[in-house]
């Protein structure tokens, strides 16, 4: 699908802030046991594929109910692959595209913590698994990866095209972090002479993985997990962003650093019930994009679950997370001034919460305290005195749901912020410094 154009920017928002239909509650029809989802729309169906026995597929008409949609391999991991990964058990981290007048889905076979492993391929021409062409060819290895010869670790692919309609494959987790190839043609081998490049990594922490590439606006995007998943609720696994002029990088987060010195921009941290939200794809639409992903579910006991937030571009060019889609439709109104006075819990980059109050005479907590806020066309604009930032403030820019219960944005350090509104608060706070670090 073709991204939203400029003239779709005020549409894109809109979808964002109608999006956050669930807010704090648990997802509604929750999907179960998903981890690592790759997602794609093709005749009507969004079709997400993820971790599991033969790579598991569901699909949906509206992003909120699913259904199951078979599996890609009637066994559990092919057989060439369980021979080169002994022991290993599942299908791993699929990636779904199209192109050349095929879907191709990109896998990879590991086992947990190994360096042994191996990206294959099988494609098919439709995704309906009631069309009589529907059949998936295995196409057998594209790239592996061996304990001696090489640096990286063969997991978590992604296809991308170039401007010009090249693929190239994305890839990486742990050791030396993510990598980027140029394919052949037909997208089932490394080119000719094609050399790995090296887009991000961590060299104190080492755990980043999962790469997800989109352009946008002249920019490529790239999106990584950091920290640990698979742990349920004390999963520490988090959404990263930079970007690059170039495919091929270098990619650099909010202030400028590389990413191949470990930088990168917070897009999505645990917060209320959802821990360790990671391992993201993004679906593109006409008028929004979707970042979809796994998250932990404390609500049920650490449940891996599929969640699917609307991708908002704000207008500094860098994307925010939504709030969780859910099933329902909350009304929308013009929001005046007088409608967000009240009592929020505020957090920075998904941190510690503190409850602040919005007043109506345009201060936070006391009336007479130096932190203001204002309602500006829909955005709300929170103003902090600090002696160091540039201008003696920092400034939070956060987009206001028409229902007026979240806000969402950045600060100029490029923090994350977010507000939910708390009618009954249990605690009080005065309110975090805007731009302090959690």
């Amino acid at each position: 699908m073709r991204p939203p154009s400029k003239a779709r920017a005020g549409l894109a928002a809109l979808a964002f802030l109608f999006g956050a239909v669930a807010g704090v509650r648990a997802q509604a029809g929750a999907v179960r046991h998903v981890h690592d989802p790759a997602i794609l729309r093709a005749g009507g169906h969004c079709y997400v594929f993820s971790t599991g026995k033969g790579v598991p597929v569901r699909r949906s008409k509206d992003l909120r109910r699913w259904e199951s949609a078979g599996r890609v391999f009637a066994e559990d991991v092919p057989a060439w692959a369980a021979k080169e990964v002994p022991g290993s058990r599942d299908i791993w981290a699929p990636d779904i595209s199209r192109f050349g007048g095929r879907y191709h889905l990109y896998y990879s076979v590991s086992t947990f913590g190994r360096q042994r492993s191996c990206i294959g391929l099988a494609t098919n021409v439709t995704l309906d698994p009631a069309d009589p062409k529907y059949r998936w060819l295995d196409r057998g290895m594209v790239l592996d990866s061996r304990p001696g010869r090489d640096d990286f670790n063969a997991i978590d692919p992604q296809l991308v095209l170039d401007e010009a309609g090249q693929p190239w494959l994305t890839w990486g987790s742990f050791w030396t972090g993510i990598k980027l190839v140029r394919l052949d043609a037909a997208g089932e081998r490394p080119a000719a002479g094609a050399k790995v490049i090296a887009l991000a990594c961590r060299p104190r922490h080492k755990a980043v993985e999962a790469p997800f590439l989109i352009r946008r606006d002249g920019w490529w995007y790239l999106f990584v997990s950091f920290d640990q998943c698979c742990r349920g609720v004390d999963s520490t696994y988090k959404t990263m962003v930079g970007r690059s002029r170039k495919l091929t990088g270098p990619y650099v987060d909010y202030t400028g650093r590389p990413m191949l010195e470990g930088a990168a921009t917070l897009l999505l941290a645990g917060h209320d019930q959802s821990k360790g939200p990671g391992h993201n794809s993004v679906l593109r639409t006409e008028h929004t994009d979707y970042l979809v992903h796994h998250m932990y579910d404390a609500a049920a006991r650490g449940t891996p679950t599929l969640q699917i937030r609307p991708l908002i571009w704000a207008k500094d060019g860098w994307p925010l997370a939504g709030e969780p889609l859910g099933d329902g439709q909350r009304a929308s109104r013009t929001l005046r001034a007088a409608d967000l006075a009240g009592e929020w819990r505020h957090s920075v980059n998904y941190g510690e919460e503190s409850v602040i109050t919005l007043r109506a005479g345009g201060r936070v907590n006391d009336p007479k305290a130096p932190v203001t806020w204002a309602l500006e066309g829909g955005v709300l604009r929170l103003r902090w005195p600090r002696p160091d930032p540039p201008g003696g403030a920092w400034v939070d820019e956060c987009l206001v749901a028409p229902d007026g219960l979240t806000y969402l944005g950045r600060n100029q350090a490029g923090y994350v912020i977010r507000g939910v509104r708390d009618p009954k608060p249990k605690t009080r706070g005065d309110g975090p410094a805007g731009g302090a670090s959690p």
